[in-house]
């Protein structure tokens, strides 16, 4: 049976059926005047009459409604008089009906001036007199607090007066047959080689480098450390241990330190300086140039375990040929899902170079938090430790401000394309994602719903997943040129990819093949 049937058959038993919220808003769009002006870039301000008819007859329904059934000293149930009934009953039948008439007022006026608004609006209430202010004064207040301060006339009309932000109203771009980039990259046996190694290196076991060995790339070294700031000695540490590799050292970042002491060997001094960060433990050292000297006392190298039988029979596997190819799929796997994830980048890029919209004043800010909220579910959907990502929250939050005006305008656009192909995402999809990361965190997939629900992650997870969709339809229809990196719109980043791709797959290709999934 139809909704529609429903609601009739409801309707023709139930005659005498109370008023509804939705009557009373029907009833006042019929009688209402509203008044709609530019207030900036898709804000209007909104003005509203209600006639004193219709608050009258709010009133009359109220108070007929409680005379029945109101107690009075001195009279018997439902005999009171009425204006005793308003004496005692007034000022709570008041309350009720401005709610009621300034909340339905409002949805009748945007819906009859086909408004389409962006979240509640902001009431223009009169402050009370005190220091720095007047009477007449006015400030926005979200509604829930404006209607503690706002009071029905005992005499004429009702008028208020509100601040809405509306959708943007915008043309998408052409969406068949834009123009994609493949970057034409495979994995080939040496990085086949380098990731297995990278996998034999967690079960090997350090040994010291032959007496004048040279430091080579993730060796680990063994020295003292001397940190000066201004002449002064600021940090010392002795037998100090640091791999050859980007490193936080005294907690300056020096990206390229397994460069600095690459090629030396024991005994010998590196020095180097970097900058302290804002976050330094001595405050007056934040932010400074210091200088660092390492002398090496020690030089350790990974000794990587034989791929021998033993070391096949734990990975699950009977030969090194056999592993290899599972390596090897694993890998192509990894490299196909950074291709797709370039190309979907491509084509968000394109939406928001080829689609001119405005974004309404002040909405921005508020969006930061949503690109924060985004960012972090992606991460949970990447496996990244919870710890993790609450350690680096406040920089998602900050670099998320930088982010937000495009992410806005991205998210009207796919909002307007899902509309457009009636892309949506059905509750199997949506329990699929979460069952997959529930079994990511090794936890239940009931209690990975319930903390994504306290945290809007289940709305923001809908979204994200409906975004890819409409992204991938627009992929369907588009004109895939394959390119090589060098040739590449943004060659420079398509070379890193083969690189990228292996770190990511790192994870994968550890597991046996033996009931691996």
């Amino acid at each position: 049976m139809a909704k529609q049937d429903v609601k009739d058959n409801v309707a023709d038993e139930v005659t005498d059926a109370p008023e509804t919220p939705e009557d009373v808003k029907e009833m006042l769009k019929k009688a209402i005047d509203v008044k709609v002006a530019d207030a900036g870039v898709l804000r209007r301000t909104v003005t509203v009459t209600v006639p004193r008819d219709s608050l009258t007859q709010e009133f009359d329904k109220e108070f007929d409604d409680l005379i029945t059934d109101a107690v009075v000293p001195g009279f018997r149930k439902g005999r009171a008089p009425r204006r005793l009934v308003e004496k005692r009953y007034g000022r709570e039948v008041g309350e009720q009906v401005q709610t009621r008439m300034l909340s339905n007022a409002y949805l009748a006026a945007i819906e009859k001036e086909d408004l389409k608004v962006l979240g509640d609006p902001l009431v223009w209430v009169k402050s009370g007199s005190g220091e720095g202010k007047s009477e007449t004064s006015e400030q926005l207040m979200e509604m829930t607090d404006a209607l503690e301060h706002i009071r029905l006339p005992a005499d004429g009309d009702f008028t208020f007066r509100c601040e809405v932000e509306i959708k943007p109203d915008f043309e998408l771009p052409k969406l068949e047959g834009i123009k994609i980039e493949k970057p034409v990259l495979t994995i080939t046996d040496d990085d086949v080689s380098k990731e297995i190694d990278r996998f034999r290196a967690r079960r090997g076991t350090w040994a010291p480098v032959d007496e004048g060995g040279k430091v080579e790339e993730d060796d680990l070294i063994v020295a003292d450390l001397v940190v000066m700031v201004d002449g002064k000695e600021l940090a010392k540490r002795e037998n100090a241990q640091f791999a050859a590799r980007p490193q936080m050292v005294e907690g300056a970042v020096v990206s390229d330190f397994g460069k600095k002491v690459k090629g030396s060997k024991v005994g010998d001094t590196v020095k180097f300086e970097a900058e302290l960060p804002e976050d330094y433990a001595f405050e007056e050292h934040r932010g400074k140039k210091a200088s660092f000297e390492l002398k090496i006392h020690e030089l350790k190298r990974i000794k990587l375990p034989p791929i021998d039988a033993a070391f096949l029979e734990a990975q699950g596997f009977d030969s090194e040929a056999e592993y290899r190819a599972f390596v090897q799929g694993r890998m192509d796997e990894a490299l196909d899902g950074e291709i797709r994830r370039g190309q979907r980048d491509q084509v968000r890029k394109y939406l928001l170079d080829n689609t001119k919209l405005d974004l309404p004043e002040g909405l921005t800010s508020r969006q930061s938090a949503r690109v924060a909220a985004r960012r972090m579910t992606d991460l949970l959907r990447q496996g990244v430790p919870q710890s993790e990502i609450e350690k680096h929250a406040d920089e998602l939050k900050t670099s998320a401000k930088e982010q937000a005006a495009a992410e806005l305008k991205l998210f009207f656009i796919l909002e307007k394309v899902a509309e457009k192909f009636d892309v949506d995402v059905s509750e199997e999809e949506l329990n699929s994602q979460i069952g997959q990361m529930a079994a990511m965190y090794g936890k239940r997939y009931d209690r990975m719903r319930d903390e994504l629900s306290q945290n809007n992650g289940l709305v923001q997870m809908y979204l994200d997943l409906r975004d890819e969709k409409c992204v991938d339809k627009v992929l369907e229809d588009a004109e895939i040129v394959e390119v090589t990196p060098d040739k590449a719109s943004d060659g420079g980043a398509k070379k890193k990819t083969a690189k990228k791709v292996a770190k990511k797959a790192s994870k994968k290709t550890t597991k046996k093949k033996t009931g691996d999934s």
